[in-house]
């Protein structure tokens, strides 16, 4: 259904933001009008009632911009060619960069501080809410340069977003892929949808949509690998300013996470490829595929499903299956419904994907694009799931700690998607059906936890050339890139001549160790959706705590609500023996199966 045509109970309802755009412009006014306040605090920082006056108006300005700017994101993606909504993102834009040039004094002057300031600070009630803003800023002041400096790099910062934006330009705009021939009609290629056209079941369309999107990414091979490699270079340009020893080791100290963590990682995905590799030789086995290859990796083992998933239909699926997390995280799922908090249907001006935006003190609003299928039901399962967590943490947390970090993001999406594909599998009527959500299961999976790792390997060793002032260039990274898939992938899936090019067209590589956060947000939502799943009352309470805790502590200490270490081998070992579970449940079913086509074909004889 086109979202013009849909009824108003299946779009968000942005009234309940601003009622009117007027009223959007009025408060945008006055905001712009009292930014200037932020300077008025420069030099007066070491005078308690100062910092806390700082605070205050810093927490009331950030919560008044968030809903300016979720306001002016919301509308821009349900209509994209509105020239209106692209001004307004424009304006936040220039407001943020403005209060980020009033406030460059902020954290040099408080550098200048003695500790034992911020020791009464803490001990003063009256800052408990931003005792992690305090503590965080401690962990961190060795890397604070001078007011000067810190203007310098705020001014040529917000320049940075150029990488990742001649990217989205080339990739999303000026690149002309030849379309696809599918069942006699022409069919647009895109760098979005190109992943649409590797799930179908015609191998000419597969190929078709392989060689005709590499095509230009052969073409522009060396531009977009020298774009990525200043992009690192930038990234890494303030390293020895700041003293950091490297770009991960700096990230993963201010948040308070231990670098063995990304190490163990790395480790165990290593010990455990065999089981990758193992599921690609079965999939090469059973599907119908000729000349097995990159283009075909995302085939479904399952070849007779075809099943349609209505936007009721998807309600229902979904309630029934969150059912083991209670009955209060079902009645928020419903609240999400009756009060249009989804947007679920395509238009032609509609950004594609889906995602899920939270406003402290409104509600969370999901954006879908629902084309009926099982996709678009596991995107709804997923993307509440980051609604949920959302509502937990804003009614349980101060605005100063409502927001969770991206490295607890995932784990409540994906605890979603698991217990909807459990429950799927479990109520499959025929074998053939359970077998497409088995499989469905070892490729999120492989999706997931293994090829994001190898992704996070990728980006690992081009930072880490650049911080140790060795050469990179678009060989190098072509190389290393085909060692990673070899390594992954051995000589189950042969490496071609497009596949090797396969890093140039992810996104992700321009947010620096994003990725690496999916595996790991996996790895822990198996442990938590199974152990639920299999009665375990204690780690169910333990997740709603762990939903509610926002982001009032560090990453790994929200995580160890959950008892879960992801720098023992513990955790993994767990999901990799539910990855082996499901594959030789998978493998038997595919045996079931088979013989009994081949019975039936005696049969006719």
């Amino acid at each position: 259904m086109e979202r013009k045509n849909a009824p108003d109970s299946l779009k968000w309802n942005l009234k309940d933001i601003f009622k009117t755009h007027n009223d959007w412009q009025e408060e945008y006014d006055k905001l712009f009008s009292i930014a200037d306040h932020f300077a008025d605090f420069d030099g007066k920082l070491g005078q308690k009632e100062k910092i806390l006056e700082y605070y205050l108006f810093d927490k009331d300005f950030s919560k008044r911009l968030e809903k300016l700017d979720c306001y002016a994101f919301l509308n821009g993606d349900i209509d994209n060619k509105n020239n209106q909504y692209i001004e307004d993102k424009q304006k936040i834009d220039a407001l943020s960069n403005k209060i980020g040039e009033l406030t460059t004094y902020v954290e040099p002057e408080l550098n200048s501080l003695p500790k034992t300031y911020f020791d009464d600070l803490l001990k003063d009630k009256r800052f408990s809410n931003f005792d992690l803003v305090i503590d965080s800023f401690l962990r961190g002041r060795k890397f604070v340069l001078s007011r000067d400096v810190e203007n310098a790099l705020e001014t040529t910062n917000k320049y940075s977003d150029g990488f990742s934006e001649v990217f989205d330009s080339l990739v999303e705009s000026d690149f002309a892929f030849e379309p696809i021939v599918v069942d006699g009609k022409f069919q647009k290629l895109t760098n979005s949808n190109y992943g649409f056209f590797l799930s179908n079941k015609d191998e000419n369309v597969r190929e078709q949509a392989y060689n005709n999107l590499y095509k230009q990414f052969k073409q522009f091979s060396k531009t977009l690998a020298m774009n990525y490699i200043y992009f690192v270079k930038m990234c890494c340009s303030e390293l020895k300013l700041r003293k950091q020893d490297s770009y991960l080791a700096s990230l993963f100290y201010i948040n308070k996470m231990p670098e063995k963590l990304y190490s163990n990682l790395v480790e165990q995905i290593d010990k455990h490829t065999d089981l990758e590799q193992e599921y690609f030789k079965l999939l090469k086995t059973h599907t119908s595929a000729k000349n097995f290859g990159f283009k075909d990796v995302y085939l479904s083992l399952a070849t007779g499903l075809n099943k349609s998933y209505p936007i009721a239909t998807q309600k229902q699926i979904v309630l029934s299956a969150l059912e083991p997390l209670g009955t209060e995280y079902q009645m928020l799922v419903e609240k999400a419904y009756q009060n249009n908090w989804i947007d679920f249907c395509r238009d032609d001006n509609k950004s594609s994907g889906g995602y899920m935006i939270g406003v402290y003190g409104v509600h969370p609003f999901v954006f879908l694009n629902d084309n009926g299928d099982y996709d678009s039901l596991t995107t709804l399962a997923h993307e509440l799931g980051h609604a949920m967590h959302t509502c937990y943490s804003n009614k349980n947390q101060p605005y100063e700690k409502h927001n969770y970090p991206t490295f607890i993001a995932e784990i409540a999406s994906t605890v979603n998607e698991i217990l909807l594909n459990k429950h799927m599998t479990k109520n499959a009527t025929t074998d053939e059906e359970k077998l497409f959500y088995l499989d469905n299961d070892l490729q999120t999976f492989k999706g997931t936890v293994f090829r994001q790792t190898m992704f996070s390997e990728f980006e690992d060793f081009a930072f880490k050339k650049i911080e140790n002032n060795e050469i990179l260039s678009p060989k190098i990274l072509q190389d290393e890139y085909s060692a990673l898939l070899k390594k992954h992938f051995g000589n189950v899936v042969p490496i071609d001549e497009n596949i090797v090019h396969e890093y140039q067209h992810i996104p992700h590589f321009y947010t620096p160790y994003y990725v690496f956060q999916y595996a790991t947000s996996y790895v822990s939502a198996i442990n938590i959706a199974n152990k639920i799943l299999q009665g375990d009352r204690q780690m169910a309470k333990n997740y709603k705590k762990m939903l509610s805790s926002g982001g009032n502590a560090y990453p790994t200490e929200i995580l160890s609500i959950v008892g879960i270490d992801l720098t023992k081998p513990e955790p993994f070992d767990f999901a990799f023996a539910e990855f082996k579970k499901t594959l030789d449940e998978t493998k038997a079913l595919v045996t079931k199966l088979d013989k009994s086509q081949k019975t039936k074909k005696n049969d006719k004889k």
